[in-house]
């Protein structure tokens, strides 16, 4: 009985191998691309065991030491605040805010940039923290 020879591989490139590859590497990214922090502004953040990365189309407020309200990167003054942030909730197409606020922040400057918030039709807001050691 003859049996069918099998033919040579022809070579090539072989596509799975690639595309896992090229799945990983987004993967990867998606998964360390979680929160853009601004550095251009300085705001010391608290710590919390708890902390975890933020996820999402929210719009970031920072707020500083002295004061001073930054929509995502633009400097906004406190008359204005509630209406910019209406924009910007407007132009990413969320009712979520990231609320970074220094640590050194007065309670009662912090509880107003939230009310404006709320006023201007936050549905959410996140505090953001940094992570500290331990579980």
């Amino acid at each position: 009985m003859k049996l069918p020879r099998r033919r040579r591989d022809e070579g090539g490139i072989i596509m799975t191998p690639l595309i896992d590859m090229v799945f990983l590497t987004l993967l990867f990214f998606m998964v360390n691309a979680v929160l853009s922090i601004n550095p251009a502004i300085r705001v010391d953040l608290p710590r919390a065991r708890s902390s975890l990365g933020a996820v999402g189309r929210d719009v970031v407020v920072t707020v500083q030491a002295d004061g001073s309200v930054f929509i995502d990167d633009r400097r906004v003054d406190d008359d204005e605040f509630a209406v910019e942030l209406r924009a910007a909730l407007a132009r990413a197409g969320t009712s979520s805010v990231l609320l970074q606020a220094d640590k050194s922040l007065a309670y009662e400057r912090l509880v107003g940039v939230m009310d404006q918030a709320k006023i201007a039709g936050t549905g959410r807001i996140s505090l953001a923290t940094v992570r500290s050691g331990g579980r």
